[in-house]
């Protein structure tokens, strides 16, 4: 009897750095990273000035949903990448759904649609 109980002594720390290591991994893992995620900018690839808004409220673009547009080249496309509500709530006063917004943007047009290697709405 005095042998289990110094086996379950000894088995205390190791459980316990167990629990402690899980949570940490899964509480890591279902971080969720917050704001913008394409704030990178490659100083070798050009950097563009567009318009950018709500493609289907604003830009008068076929579709359902409200996602990301932008005019580029005096063509407008959806954008693969940066969701409509990463830089706000898209309904609100300056939103892209009320409002046609400045950004500067990476990417390359791929099937119609610009895929976004950088993003950054301008004041």
């Amino acid at each position: 009897m005095l042998k289990t109980i110094k086996n379950i002594q000894k088995m205390k720390k190791p459980l316990y750095l167990l629990i402690i290591w899980t949570c940490l991994v899964m509480g890591t893992m279902s971080a969720k990273q917050v704001g913008p995620h394409f704030t990178h900018l490659n100083k070798k690839q050009k950097v563009y000035e567009v318009e950018a808004s709500c493609g289907t409220c604003q830009f008068d673009m076929p579709g359902d949903d409200c996602q990301l547009a932008i005019k580029f080249q005096d063509k407008k496309y959806y954008v693969v990448g940066p969701n409509i509500n990463d830089y706000g709530g898209s309904h609100a006063t300056n939103g892209f759904c009320k409002a046609v917004r400045k950004a500067q943007v990476q990417g390359k047009i791929f099937r119609e649609k610009f895929v976004v290697s950088y993003f950054k709405l301008l004041p």
